[in-house]
């Protein structure tokens, strides 16, 4: 994969990978070599082969990613963790990046952007879920009374494109879910269009941009990122083939604000 220093702060770029897609032996040999002590003790506390094995393909990713915009070996990336919790690079950063990572199933997407504050979140669609009682505990008034109006075959849709929407605005902000999504609001005056009427604190919220992306069936993507002075006018997606292979392909937006 060739160094990605063409990244603009008009630009975010997202990269997909998926879990089944990369090499055996990449995904349990090399990513763990690269893990420092503490992501090494963070591992072995998770209880599940599954969780094991989603944390080191999700931090190995990471690093393979961003080792190419900050021109530094995998192994170099060290990660910390801020006053929100919220990671983020503690060492060669020239590039001031933003990243932010979401998983899925198999499936992980990983959202970098420069000094923007960015939140990404991806969603497979369960649709056996009981949606309106979720709605009830996150979302707001609006949001459910618009739910409860929809024909039920069309409200499964409707509340992951509120969800995700939702959650990539917290995840760019930093927080836990507990209590928040249900500050946050969105609607959708148009088929192309979507509206943030309310998010977490008192920001200005002509600083926030959000966008619903299309991903492989069955799933739900939503992006997200505050700035108060560049605005995102460029999203590019690559598909994460393997340590030396990136595929860029093309950004399809359903929605945008």
């Amino acid at each position: 994969m060739r160094e990605m220093s063409d990244l603009q702060k008009s630009e975010i770029h997202l990269w997909f990978a998926d879990l089944n897609g990369l090499d055996r032996y990449v995904r349990s040999n090399v990513f763990a070599k690269w893990l420092h002590a503490a992501e090494k003790n963070r591992y072995n506390r998770y209880l599940s082969q599954s969780q094991r094995e989603h944390f080191l393909f999700g931090r190995g990713l990471l690093k393979a990613i961003l080792s190419k915009y900050a021109g530094c070996d995998p192994p170099d990336v060290q990660f910390d963790i801020d006053t929100r919790g919220k990671p983020f690079l503690s060492s060669n950063n020239p590039m001031c990046l933003s990243f932010n990572l979401s998983h899925s199933g198999k499936r992980f997407v990983v959202a970098v952007s420069k000094n923007h504050d960015s939140g990404v979140d991806l969603e497979n669609i369960n649709r056996e879920r009981a949606v309106l009682k979720i709605a009830q505990r996150y979302f707001s008034l609006s949001e459910i009374r618009g739910l409860k109006n929809l024909p039920k075959t069309l409200q499964i849709e409707r509340f992951y494109e509120l969800w995700t929407l939702k959650e990539s605005v917290v995840k760019a902000c930093g927080y836990g879910l507990s209590g928040r999504l249900s500050k946050i609001e969105f609607s959708f005056p148009t088929s192309h269009k979507l509206k943030m009427h309310s998010a977490l604190g008192k920001g200005n919220l002509t600083h926030w941009q959000s966008w619903q992306i299309k991903e492989s069936e069955n799933y739900m993507l939503a992006l997200s990122a505050k700035s108060s002075d560049i605005k995102i006018n460029n999203i590019k997606s690559y598909d994460f083939i393997s340590l030396s292979e990136a595929v860029l392909k093309e950004t399809i937006i359903v929605r945008s604000s």
